[in-house]
């Protein structure tokens, strides 16, 4: 029984041994299988790919290495991911012929039959990339047709082609790989979403509103606030709206050529918002709700043709404000550098010198002939200082110092006796709020505050 089991079994592989020969054999001469690289190595450099066209439906889509990044110069401008690109690359180079059909030996009507069932003729898609030229000028380049997806993740296409199938020896079946990214992607998804791109170092920042104005700059290393009111800025926070403009990104394309802006609340725009940075200047245009009741808005980048949806916790992170930006401390001098204080109220005045072991005062009243000198204690003025350099308001508002409420005017001054700031101080009698302004026309509001001003409240001592 073993023995013709074995025989059987002999007999089995010998008939299906001869049966694959004979399938090898009635194959088409047309018929050649792989795997082997659709772009033979060496035809191009993938690092020095610095443009890329693609043609699918009827639009060409041409992408250009500029610098560090990418950007889409047709159909429309806009900055492209480079990730994105070198996706693109990448696939194009790592394709695969699994099976390649040999055009050379058809007729003519045997090979425009073949070339439309593979959906190349006309193919569905064209890609080019196109190498940097080198020091003779010349710049490589591959072109691939691809045509329709198959089963099983299959698709074909055609290298070196012009797009018509003309010229071409042989189509190849590959991996579908390359057809989804560059087909079945939405070529938007290729754009960077940042709504300001590679953003430089901040030099201004204008944010427009009908009549309204809000204008932050830098000078150096300081930033300005020039409208509405001319104040000094938080750098901080500033810092952090510039982190915030650097981050915002949109939360997708709506239209690339709208036929009427003012649909979209952008003809003319309801707020502008202008960045100066590294030498350019990009200016948002914000538009109108994308629907009733939505927070989110419409927006265009001046000089692109493209309105974004951008969202509105986006918005608020982007959109400067003065009571956010404005520096909330009463005064920019350094503590260490002031020596000496003077604090006029009513017809008194209290002088206060900085010692190398405390502080030296004197008090002088209008009509009296002799000022009267003393000490002050040190933590006292420290409290003082503390309030008028570090201490931040509660609140913000900008309009004229309330004169009927003033109670003392504080004028900081330098070791050489050269004044270098100004702080009114009032204590407004509709909520007993403590307010402070230094001629900035910023109203800097305080519930409570350590803010000794008289010479007792200083721990005043006449010098015997």
């Amino acid at each position: 029984m073993k023995r013709y089991r074995s025989v059987l079994a002999f007999a089995l592989a010998a008939v299906l041994g001869f049966t694959a020969w004979r399938l090898g054999q009635s194959q088409p001469d047309a018929a050649v299988r792989g795997p082997v690289a659709l772009i033979p190595s060496g035809s191009i450099d993938s690092e020095r790919v610095d443009e890329i066209v693609l043609e699918r439906e009827g639009v060409k889509h041409r992408f250009v290495r500029q610098g560090q990044g990418w950007q889409q110069l047709e159909p429309i401008p806009h900055a492209i991911d480079g990730w994105s690109m070198r996706q693109l690359i990448t696939k194009a180079l790592k394709a695969e012929s699994v099976r390649s059909v040999d055009l050379a030996t058809m007729s003519a009507d045997t090979r425009a039959k073949a070339l439309a069932e593979a959906g190349l003729a006309p193919p569905a898609g064209h890609i080019e990339l196109i190498e940097a030229a080198d020091a003779a000028g010349v710049r490589r380049t591959v072109g691939i047709d691809l045509g329709r997806r198959s089963l099983a993740g299959r698709a074909y296409a055609m290298l070196g082609s012009d797009g018509a199938g003309a010229g071409s020896r042989s189509y190849a079946v590959i991996d579908g790989a390359l057809h989804e990214y560059a087909l079945g992607r939405d070529t938007r998804e290729y754009r960077r979403r940042e709504l300001f791109v590679d953003l430089g170092e901040l030099d201004r920042i204008a944010l427009k509103s009908g009549e309204n104005q809000l204008v932050v700059a830098r000078e150096g290393r300081i930033y300005r606030i020039e409208s509405p009111v001319r104040a000094r800025a938080d750098r901080v926070q500033v810092e952090e709206l510039l982190d915030a403009l650097r981050r915002a990104k949109s939360a997708g394309f709506v239209s690339d050529r709208p036929v009427e802006l003012s649909a979209y609340g952008l003809a003319p725009a309801m707020a502008t918002l202008e960045i100066a940075a590294a030498g350019s200047v990009r200016t948002l245009l914000i538009g109108d709700a994308v629907s009733l009741g939505a927070q989110d808005r419409f927006a265009m980048l001046d000089g692109t043709s493209t309105v974004v949806r951008v969202p509105a916790e986006v918005l608020a992170t982007i959109v400067p404000r003065i009571d956010r930006l404005v520096d909330a401390v009463a005064s920019g001098v350094r503590s260490r550098d002031i020596g000496g204080v003077e604090i006029a109220s009513g017809l008194r005045r209290l002088s206060l010198r900085r010692e190398a072991d405390g502080w030296m005062a004197s008090i002088g009243e209008q009509g009296a002939t002799e000022p009267v000198a003393g000490s002050v204690e040190r933590e006292r003025v420290d409290g003082l200082l503390k309030a008028l350099t570090e201490t931040k308001a509660q609140a913000i508002e900008l309009g004229a110092f309330p004169s009927s409420d003033s109670i003392a005017t504080i004028t900081l001054v330098g070791f050489a006796g050269e004044p270098l700031d100004t702080v009114r101080v009032a204590r407004r009698e509709s909520d007993s709020k403590w307010i402070l302004e230094n001629g900035d026309g910023v109203l800097r509001l305080h519930g409570s505050i350590e803010l000794p001003l008289s010479a007792d409240e200083l721990g005043f001592r006449a010098t015997r």
